[in-house]
């Protein structure tokens, strides 16, 4: 039984002892995994901060760029009024240069951002390049390496939307620099040809011209009106990337939250399940503990039971020899006892045959009763012979006696010595059996000791990793709580960060609506300067077409004046060599004539001097009498001719002066209208920069 249960509780320490390293090995599995996974989070959540870093300055770069729209806007409506004012026909030398200042100054700063913000998205990228290269590393992850891919996407993608809302403002820098460098040659050009066609007389060219100013107008609003309207679409397709992205914010914020309560909720579990896998294993320890203490209390006492066997062992083993040393000597005096034993009885045969050859002699003796007498003496001698014989012979059967009884006492004890040896040698086999089992529980109880002493020592160091490792947990939860208060704060500014985003878009929807109200405010503006353009551009076709009516016949007045004018100073030239003779009899006639004369040859020569810069008078014919009889109808015509030629003149404008005056009230009204919506516009803009 005691054999039993020893062999039961040595079956049971190797059963807890491979137990125990089995859970030891998967503790430093387990202690390996969790470092891996340790570097692992560690990496991920260091990529994780690169892409949401990458995310804020990609979001701060689309409010930039949206900015900067705003600000190309502003651009191009400075742009539209430089382009307007500088296809009037006049304007001051101070007005453009101011204009082109302006315009200057706000391509510069433009330049200049747009430049900075090239330089900042190609740093973007270099980030976006490193961040992908160290999420590439991480495929042997499901879920995290897929989302963390979707955001490298999101933000490629968003990276290269920028790319090219940037090439389209590089696009428009360059339109307004070549703007800039060519306007004033060109205006230059234009009037220099202008001018030049007007002193060479090419009247229908300058139509042409007015009309391809008027429709270059007309085309220049419509190309304005074309750019407002896509500035607009641009700008709610902005918006509306802008609210996609405002979502998409919201979107990743959430799930980056609900991500961090996970990995939060999963180092807590793991916190706990280590809490409890080291209070199991502290259990386990000191149940093991108890039990190394039994087995070192049972290995004691059977310490102790062994010295008391191995006692009992060497006094069996000097009984046995004691035992082996009585047999010995018994073995001896019996082969002695039967030697003596057969001595005595080749002497009793001796006897019997002295006693038989005895009877024979006495038979003799009685059969010779002759040498009866003569013998006596020898008779009385073997008398007393076989009295001694036969003294001797009882002392030899009470000597057999004894023998046989010491004999039989001997071979009793022979039969219980042998009886003792077969229980001794029993006894012997049994208790080096014992010996044997002892030994080998010896040599269990030793190999169970040392196994126990390693176990403790394995135990031992198993509980200075565990407490290594709770260390080590310990202190990756505190770095869990570090990383979820700065996550916690993270998450804090970025509420903060969202609610300025919230205001931010509301602000920016409500100049949305105010920018759309102004929009609509220009859109009905525009539309009205359009119907004063198209009004005015009406009247101006209208005043062209006359101006040009008014133009030729001008041309055929001139003529039949120039030609009326020869035939009078023809005529007047044959009247003084005709009526030489009438000087004397009426003075006052002469003096009229002379006054005529020298009249119509000052318009002769002021008519061809200054003919194409100013209308001739309404004046008609002139029909000279060949009569000097008639001389005072003549006079009397000639005065009223002078007097409607003089009204006529003070009447009548030229047709340049028309043109230019038309023209002028034309253009002033355009300007007019240009810019009282430019200071309703810059009106607007300073209130929506007030209210922002």
């Amino acid at each position: 039984m005691g054999s039993d249960t020893i062999q039961d509780g040595s079956a049971s320490v190797d059963y807890v002892g491979t137990g125990e390293m089995e859970a030891e090995s998967n503790n430093v599995d387990s202690l390996d995994v969790i470092s891996s996974r340790g570097d692992i989070i560690e990496e991920l959540d260091s990529a994780s901060k690169s892409l949401t870093r990458v995310e804020l300055d990609l979001a701060c770069c689309s409010e930039k760029l949206v900015n900067l729209d705003i600000l190309v806007m502003h651009v191009a409506s400075r742009e539209n009024d430089f382009e307007a004012f500088a296809l009037e026909g006049e304007h001051t030398l101070e007005g453009s240069v101011e204009k082109a200042f302006q315009f200057d100054l706000l391509y510069g700063f433009l330049d200049s951002e747009i430049r900075e913000l090239d330089s900042f998205l190609l740093d973007l990228q270099t980030d976006v390049v490193t961040s992908g290269k160290v999420i590439s590393s991480f495929k042997q992850l499901g879920n995290g390496f897929r989302e963390m891919e979707e955001r490298l996407r999101d933000c490629e993608e968003s990276l290269e939307r920028s790319f090219e809302q940037v090439a389209d403002m590089k696009v428009q820098s360059a339109n307004f620099q070549r703007i800039l460098l060519t306007s004033s040659e060109d205006e230059k050009l234009k009037y220099d040809k202008e001018f030049a066609g007007l002193e060479n007389g090419d009247l229908s060219n300058v139509n042409t011209k007015i009309r391809m100013q008027t429709s270059e107008q007309q085309r220049h609003i419509l190309r304005m009106l074309e750019k407002s309207l896509a500035r607009e679409m641009d700008f709610e397709k902005k918006l509306a990337e802008a609210r996609q992205i405002e979502e998409d914010l919201k979107f990743r914020l959430q799930q980056e939250v609900i991500r961090i309560e996970e990995e939060a909720e999963i180092i807590w579990e793991r916190l706990f399940e280590a809490e409890n896998s080291s209070d199991i294993l502290l259990g386990i320890l000191n149940e093991l503990v108890g039990r190394i203490q039994m087995a070192q209390f049972d290995l004691n006492g059977y310490k102790q039971r062994e010295g008391e066997l191995i006692m009992q062992c060497k006094g069996l083993n000097e009984q046995l020899q004691e035992k082996d040393l009585g047999l010995q000597h018994s073995e001896r005096s019996r082969g002695e006892l039967l030697e003596k034993v057969n001595v005595i009885e080749q002497k009793l045969s001796e006897y019997e045959a002295k006693l038989h050859s005895v009877e024979d002699s006495s038979e003799q003796n009685k059969e010779s009763s002759a040498n009866i007498d003569d013998r006596e003496s020898m008779s009385d001698e073997t008398m007393e012979k076989g009295t001694e014989a036969e003294k001797q012979f009882e002392s030899s059967e009470s000597e057999c006696k004894l023998l046989r009884e010491s004999n039989m006492e001997l071979n009793n004890d022979l039969c219980r010595l042998r009886s003792e040896i077969a229980d001794a040698t029993e006894r012997v086999g049994q208790l080096e059996s014992q010996l044997r089992d002892s030994e080998i529980k010896r040599l269990h109880a030793e190999a169970s000791a040392e196994a126990s002493e390693e176990k403790q020592n394995m135990l031992n160091c198993t509980i200075k990793d565990m407490e290594d490792l709770i260390r080590d947990l310990k202190s990756k939860v505190s770095k869990a709580e570090s990383q979820t208060e700065s996550t916690e704060d993270k998450c804090i500014t970025l509420s903060e960060s969202n609610a300025e985003l919230v205001v931010e878009v509301n602000f920016l929807r409500g100049r949305v609506a105010h920018l759309e109200t102004s929009l609509h405010q220009a859109d009905d503006a525009k539309k009205e300067t359009v119907k004063d353009v198209k009004m005015y551009t009406k009247v101006i076709a209208d005043l062209v077409t006359q101006l040009a009516l008014e133009r030729e016949r001008l041309h055929k007045q001139i003529s039949t004046l120039v030609k009326g004018k020869k035939v009078v100073v023809k005529h007047l030239k044959q009247m003084k060599e005709d009526n030489s003779f009438n000087k004397i009899k009426n003075p006052a006639a002469n003096i009229k004539l002379s006054k005529v004369s020298n009249f119509s040859l000052d318009r002769e020569t002021s008519g061809n001097g200054s003919h194409e810069k100013r209308t001739g008078s309404t004046v008609p014919d002139y029909q000279i009498p060949d009569d000097p009889g008639d001389s005072l109808t003549s006079e009397i015509r000639m005065e009223q001719s002078i007097s409607a030629s003089k009204l006529e003149y003070a009447r009548n404008i030229e047709p340049s002066q028309l043109n230019f005056k038309f023209v002028v009230i034309a253009l002033i009204g355009m300007v007019i209208s240009l810019v009282a919506a430019y200071l309703f516009q810059c009106n607007e803009w300073q209130n929506s920069n007030n209210s922002g």
